[in-house]
């Protein structure tokens, strides 16, 4: 008997038992759920997100680990180009747009004696965050410190910050930390780099949070190759829940290229001003023409501020013809405070908005709740210690 299993948010198992009994001449088990767990003696899963307002993509790559070692079929109501092409990537039977043939399920079955099981890789892979601008001063190294920092330490997820901006090496001085190498020190390794180096050549900061330090020097650029790149995301990747990549503004940049290509999820920073928005809409633009899938490319607002001229979301959305993803508020003399101590924003003042914003920002990237902290929030100091604040005065100076 062939046993199937529906995936899909709405019930729909009446339909693919009419459709299964005009293509299926044994005897066959149609199940229907709508989470993600999947029985072991299952043998076909279908993935159908017709009728379905999540974001496709997401959820397939969230369910992939799912998949191992199951034949499944991919499922939907629209010609999904992004959507095929990654059902293709974790090596689906096949992808179906309803309504569909016949023959194209007859096809897709007929794999099930000859195509392999899904061999999605079981190892941890970890999600890249790439984060960026069109230009300078919108807070690229600001919020990839601090959702770094609220991976690691309010989500526990174990995260890699690389600074791949250029000279600035701005993540290392908001976190006060000094690199013990730079992306430049690792490429140089290439092959020989495995993840006990790795390991020991991340500078730490908390428990979860490791750094590796941007440029230091002008031939450092030549030590920075694409294979390197490719072999130290493949060792991290295995090492760390989530990598986070500082980049530069020079969207041809070749390290930055790399990065924004490789990335999972690329946060794209912007203001809330009528000029950011009209670079924003040629900027989205022209990553898509690049090659960039435009599920991946996720606008933050950063600095909202509606007590100094800032945009509604709705129109800006409308202009740039995407979806804001995320919106952080403006706390000027908060973020000069964090940078100046070299702490981060959650640590500086924990209750303020703009620290909230960064929890639920990375509450967005996990797909899950802020977690409750132990011992209330009202207990938790919102300014640090005059005596904490002498001693890391003293040390971010010393970094220079």
């Amino acid at each position: 008997m062939l046993k199937v299993v529906v995936i899909s948010q709405v019930n729909d198992t009446k339909f693919w038992q009419d459709t299964f009994s005009n293509v299926w001449e044994g005897q066959f088990e149609i199940s229907h759920q709508n989470t993600h767990q999947i029985n072991k003696e299952t043998d076909l899963v279908i993935l159908d997100f017709s009728n379905d307002q999540t974001n496709a993509i997401d959820v397939l790559t969230d369910v992939s680990q799912n998949l191992v070692g199951k034949h499944f079929l991919i499922v939907s109501d629209k010609k999904d180009a992004d959507l095929a092409i990654e059902a293709i990537r974790l090596t689906a039977m096949g992808f179906l747009v309803r309504p569909f043939k016949r023959f194209e399920l007859i096809s897709c079955l007929d794999r099930l004696n000859t195509a392999p099981a899904g061999h999605i890789n079981s190892k941890r892979k970890a999600r890249i965050i790439t984060i960026t601008s069109y230009k300078g001063g919108t807070g690229v190294s600001t919020t990839t410190a601090n959702l770094g920092y609220t991976l690691s330490q309010i989500y526990q997820k174990k995260t890699l910050v690389i600074d791949a901006a250029g000279f600035s090496n701005h993540v290392t001085v908001l976190l006060n930390a000094i690199p013990k190498c730079t992306l430049a020190d690792l490429c140089k390794q290439g092959k020989n780099l495995d993840e006990g180096y790795l390991s020991n050549a991340v500078s730490p900061i908390g428990k979860n949070l490791g750094i590796i330090g941007g440029l230091t020097k002008t031939s450092d650029f030549s030590d920075i190759t694409t294979e390197g790149l490719e072999h130290l995301m493949e060792i991290a990747g295995e090492a760390y829940d989530y990598i986070l990549v500082d980049t530069s503004t020079h969207l041809l940049d070749e390290i930055s290229m790399f990065f924004i290509q490789k990335a999972n999820d690329l946060l794209l920073l912007t203001t809330f001003d009528l000029l950011a928005i009209r670079d924003n809409r040629f900027y989205i633009q022209t990553l898509k023409e690049l090659g960039v899938l435009e599920h991946r490319i996720k606008p933050i607002i950063n600095r909202q501020d509606w007590y100094i001229g800032s945009i509604e979301p709705q129109l800006i959305q409308k202009q740039i013809n995407h979806t804001i993803f995320h919106s952080l508020p403006n706390d000027w003399n908060l973020c000069v405070e964090a940078t100046n101590y070299g702490r981060p924003v959650i640590e500086v003042s924990p209750n303020s908005q703009l620290a909230t914003s960064f929890k639920i920002l990375a509450g967005k990237i996990t797909k899950t709740d802020i977690p409750e902290q132990s011992g209330s929030s009202n207990q938790q100091p919102d300014t640090l210690q005059a005596e904490d604040r002498k001693e890391k005065k003293k040390s971010i100076l010393n970094w220079f």
